[in-house]
């Protein structure tokens, strides 16, 4: 475990090279001097303006920019403890989030005003860019073992929780990619995945490897064209990269040196277009997950070798496929994936979440995948425990779209299931069995919830059947149903 905090390996970069470029956007440029200025400001101003004391946990809430970054290394720096948010989430959510980790402030950025006001109704609140012109102030030192973020994860129970990361976990996973992957401090990153999620997986590494992160508020293709011409690599998520092949001129997108994806199943046909159309640009796939942050890494070689595995252990992690009573199974059987690396978690928020239900005795965590190696130890990702969907690479829990069918005053139950789509790798679509008598329309329905869940988990599609297939216990099967939706036995009416 490295002893060494994220604020001192940045520091280490800063000193190395104070004048290099770190940040730009719309033609703004900021030095490694100037983030780091800029941060030891926001660090100020949250401890002698604000009010806040190392440990103190902090919020993070708005859209790609550069001031965002400032704020979260101004958070490590003062010693507090980062908590990045979801934008796309209705305001009551992020306020409910806030409380869960027992946030004492919001550092809020580029969001809409409604927003704004509901959070700050409910919790402090300081605009990033009111704290830029903080003067600067000594700042206590960080320990490599201190909280240094918190990432909100939803879990199969579609209860929020809390992910809490130390410096030195976050610092262990960025140089276990960093190691793994072809950074350089001649990298131009090109950034379009929400900061909220992507900044253990690609800012962290980008910036402690000296190379620049070109930061755009959200994916659009236009931007990321234009961008291409000084970005050397990206971050993407599976169904984004088809999209990048679909609309992005092929002559700028094959100036990329490599590209880094993970979040969701690759399917290998899309790898195989790459391959094809992109020969030139490197892709490499990691597997991690909001607890454990690196679990597996696939190379370009390791990818053409078994194009349906996520690759080989991190040199730093131990991977396991377990049965139900914790017994390695053998090569090629499907189990649950666990792994033991010095990138997970130090626990859950709140702090009442059985550990027995996360963890084993060894130390290893339970991923809630399961996955099979073959016999060249490639790990093969088969299905997960958790029943959550994936779409666009946001993680959707199917018990929050349930929960909102159900109440409906004409639904008496309700299922919600991922089905494979072209565009987002996986769509939320919403099954319900109505009450005996009610009068209810698919369509209806689907209007019905769309109206109550953010954006990005709103259902594409919805049905209404007698009953839900159920399993040989008497439970329903959602697997059962899905595959009913598949195969076409249940009719399913879409959004316009």
């Amino acid at each position: 475990m490295t002893r060494e905090s994220l604020v001192d390996a940045l520091l280490r970069v800063v000193t190395t090279g104070p004048d290099r470029p770190a940040i730009q956007a719309g033609g703004t440029i900021w030095s490694y001097g100037d983030l780091w200025d800029r941060s030891g400001r926001i660090g100020a101003a949250l401890l002698n303006r604000l009010g806040l004391r190392p440990g103190h946990r902090v919020g993070i809430l708005g859209q790609n920019d550069p001031a965002y970054l400032a704020a979260y290394f101004g958070i490590l720096r003062a010693g507090c403890v980062a908590v990045p948010l979801n934008q796309l989430l209705l305001a009551p959510e992020l306020a409910d989030q806030l409380e869960l980790v027992g946030a004492r402030l919001c550092l809020v950025g580029q969001i809409d005003e409604a927003t704004a006001g509901i959070v700050a109704g409910r919790l402090p609140t300081a605009v990033i860019g009111d704290l830029l012109g903080e003067i600067e102030a000594p700042l206590p030192p960080v320990e490599a073992h201190s909280d240094a973020t918190i990432l909100l994860t939803s879990g199969t129970t579609g209860t929020p929780k809390g992910a809490v990361q130390t410096h030195a976990t976050m610092r262990h996973a960025a140089a276990e990619l960093q190691r793994a992957l072809p950074f350089s401090a001649d990298d131009v990153m090109l950034a379009f995945l929400p900061f909220f999620a992507a900044i253990p997986e690609q800012i962290l590494p980008t910036l402690l490897s000296g190379g620049a992160v070109e930061v755009l508020p959200r994916f659009e293709l236009a931007a990321v064209e234009e961008a291409c011409s000084r970005a050397t690599t990206v971050d993407a998520v599976p169904t984004l990269m088809a999209r990048l092949l679909d609309g992005v001129d092929h002559a700028r997108l094959a100036r990329l040196r490599w590209l880094m994806f993970a979040s969701e199943p690759m399917p290998p046909s899309l790898l195989f277009r790459w391959w094809e159309e992109m020969p030139a640009v490197g892709t490499y796939e990691f597997y991690g997950m909001t607890e454990m942050l690196t679990i597996t890494v696939a190379t370009p070689d390791t990818l053409r070798a078994a194009p349906d595995s996520v690759g080989l252990p991190f040199p730093g992690s131990t991977v396991s496929v377990m049965d139900a009573e914790g017994r390695s199974v053998p090569v090629g059987e499907s189990g649950e994936v666990v792994c033991e690396s010095p990138a997970r978690m130090r626990g859950y928020l709140p702090e009442g979440i059985d550990p027995g239900t996360w963890s084993l005795p060894s130390g290893a965590m339970r991923t809630g995948d399961l996955g099979r190696f073959d016999e060249y130890g490639h790990l093969v990702l088969t299905g997960r425990i958790k029943d959550l969907i994936i779409s666009g690479g946001m993680n959707i829990p199917p018990t929050e779209i349930e929960a909102v069918a159900a109440t409906h005053p004409a639904v008496a139950s309700a299922m919600a299931v991922g089905i494979p789509d072209a565009r987002w790798g996986e769509t939320p679509i919403v099954i319900a069995v109505p009450k005996r008598g009610a009068s209810l329309t698919p369509a209806e329905l689907l209007a019905y919830c769309r109206e109550r869940l953010a954006s990005y988990k709103r259902p594409t599609g919805a049905a209404l059947v007698d009953r839900f297939p159920m399993t040989g216990i008497g439970k329903s099967s959602k697997a059962a149903l899905r595959d009913e939706i598949l195969n076409g036995a249940v009719e399913i009416v879409r959004a316009g």
